[in-house]
């Protein structure tokens, strides 16, 4: 018999919902920028004022950053957008940039909720544990607590917000065109908004009946403003991007590799949905070759049941049957491997998939109540709820700074370079330059040719007074690679801290004529010809290195001491008030 449902208005199930949502994410106020927050926020020009938001919309996510391009296929401005909003009201105080994404998962669970509550024709217990689960489902971490996953939090809430609209009876032309904005507003931050279309369609077969005059105005209504919007999408997209498809990693992988490879990576999320037990900002993947490996064999498991669930439930359990709809349309972007950026996995991937994946298990649970007692079943969500707040709680402790989320990357993978690199990064920004050598020799020995673990080892050496180590090390990579402009930036940098200055400025000559827009290697440039005595020569690139560099107060300094060589006092003068007042 099925158990009676606790007498609690809807009003109070939302509002537990949000309750939990913010409680379980409050602790990430207080967490500060890690990996790409420092170029998305800090080093963003855009968000720094509305004179740039013509910018904005004609070029890529990384427009501002010259020559970037792993972003050219990234059309992404109303995350640039909302950006330049929390800056407008806070700054850069950290806490403002992490509230944005707690509040919209609150938004989002409360829109879980209330799909749930609709499809499940009121159902309290099923629209509760839809809400709490997705309130507090530890895979959701990455993208509330990183500020650069904004744009997945904001396409997927918008979408959510899409979904309740338009699946509204009657609906009503004012709610039609909200819900195409909605879309629209989704597809600016995130181009797997797209999916959304096909969910909607879903619940469209799962919802209609017979079709007759009325369902087809109805449906003239609900798709006709949705063709607007994705007119005026493309529009906008083909202006600033053109045809540009994803820079992948992964581009190199035959064609028939990539597809053997959709399902280890279907078996990879559906295990981050089901049992998040390992979460890191980093999931190491190496692409399956045989159709008999086991990760190959479990996702092939994992494709036939969810295929069977498709075509089982569409009849006997159809909110159960759209909850696995809307988990695997969504999901569908992050198994195409060649399409995929440096991320196989990720667990943002799996923010709006999670919305179908917790409406399916709140339906599961219905079955669940029916062979046991209610206080067996009620017992039973009760310790999943604390289990999955707990477990998001202890991995909201990894994203406190860039070190403790690498150093928990090097936990969860301990035989992968990249998270070792990225912790050796970390803390050498850090000023841990002895533990940054560390991990990064531990790099360099998994993988003797990883050349930014070889770059960033050779810093580190510059910067623990090593020069010599440093130079030996990069004089080998420029033999190896003589178009890497880092390589000859950090040589650069080693034979300045030995005193050897005329072989400094040959290496950063190099880097500029490589990389011409590097604000940093213009700095190198300027400084070591004006130790030189060539400072007439070093005005043009110390000018270039004050538009650039995030240490203006350094070139302004250099360009004192310029201007100061050549006895321009009054110059010298301006550049040391700038130098001392700079932020």
């Amino acid at each position: 018999m099925e158990p009676e449902a606790p007498p609690l208005r809807p009003s109070i199930q939302a509002t537990l919902v949000v309750l939990a949502a913010l409680t379980v994410y409050a602790p990430a106020l207080g967490l500060g920028f890690v990996y790409d927050d420092f170029p998305l926020v800090e080093a963003n020009p855009w968000i720094r004022s509305p004179a740039w938001l013509g910018d904005i919309f004609t070029q890529q996510l990384f427009g501002f950053v010259p020559n970037a391009e792993g972003s050219q296929a990234f059309y992404r401005p109303l995350v640039h957008v909302l950006l330049m909003v929390i800056h407008g009201v806070a700054g850069m105080a950290t806490w403002a940039y992490h509230l944005a994404p707690v509040l919209l998962h609150a938004t989002a669970s409360l829109t879980v909720w209330a799909l749930a509550r609709r499809m499940s024709a009121g159902s309290v217990a099923t629209a509760l544990a839809a809400g709490l689960l997705f309130a507090v489902h530890p895979v959701h971490v990455e993208a509330v607590a990183w500020v650069s996953a904004l744009m997945d939090m904001s396409a997927a809430t918008a979408g959510l917000g899409m979904l309740w609209l338009l699946t509204t009876r009657p609906l009503t032309p004012l709610r039609a065109m909200a819900g195409a904005a909605l879309w629209l507003v989704a597809a600016l931050f995130k181009e797997p908004a797209v999916m959304l279309l096909p969910m909607l369609a879903a619940w469209e077969l799962m919802a209609t009946g017979s079709a007759h005059a009325s369902v087809w105005r109805e449906r003239a209504l609900r798709f006709g403003p949705l063709g607007a919007a994705v007119l005026l999408y493309a529009v906008l997209r083909l202006n600033a991007v053109g045809w540009a498809s994803v820079n992948s990693g992964w581009d190199t992988v035959p064609r028939d590799i990539a597809f053997l490879n959709v399902f280890p990576l279907l078996a990879h999320h559906v295990s981050l949905l089901s049992w998040p037990a390992v979460l890191s900002v980093f999931h190491p993947f190496e692409p399956a070759t045989s159709v008999l490996a086991g990760r190959v064999l479990a996702g092939v498991a994992v494709a036939i049941g969810m295929g069977a669930g498709l075509v089982l439930l569409r009849r006997r359990a159809p909110a159960a049957w759209l909850g696995l709809a809307w988990l695997t349309l969504p999901l569908l972007p992050a198994l195409h491997l060649r399409a995929l950026s440096e991320s196989a996995v990720a667990e943002r991937y799996l923010y709006l998939p999670s919305a179908g994946f917790c409406l399916l298990a709140a339906c599961a649970w219905g079955p669940l109540t029916k062979l046991a007692r209610p206080a067996v079943a009620w017992t039973l969500g009760l310790v999943v709820f604390l289990g999955a707040t707990a477990r998001t709680e202890a991995q909201m402790e990894t994203w406190q700074s860039d070190v403790t989320l690498w150093v928990n990357a090097v936990e969860s993978s301990p035989g992968a370079v990249t998270p070792l690199v990225q912790l050796g990064e970390a803390l050498l920004r850090a000023g841990e330059v002895e533990e940054a050598i560390l991990a990064l020799e531990r790099a360099r020995m998994l993988h003797p040719e990883h050349l930014n673990a070889a770059s960033q080892l050779a810093r580190a050496y510059v910067e623990a007074g090593r020069p010599a180590q440093a130079r030996e090390l990069m004089m080998t990579a420029v033999r190896a690679h003589p178009d890497a402009s880092g390589f000859h930036f950090i040589l650069g940098l080693a034979h300045r801290r030995l005193g050897e200055k005329e072989a400094a400025l040959a290496s950063f000559q190099v880097a500029a004529h490589l990389t011409p827009t590097s604000g940093d290697t213009r700095l190198e440039l300027g400084e070591v010809l004006v130790e030189l005595g060539r400072a007439a020569e070093a005005l043009p690139s110390l000018e270039e290195a004050l538009k650039r560099v995030a240490d203006t107060p350094r070139a302004h300094r250099a360009l004192a001491q310029a201007h100061r060589t050549l006895n321009h006092e009054e110059q010298a003068r301006v550049h040391e008030q700038s130098a001392r007042g700079s932020p």
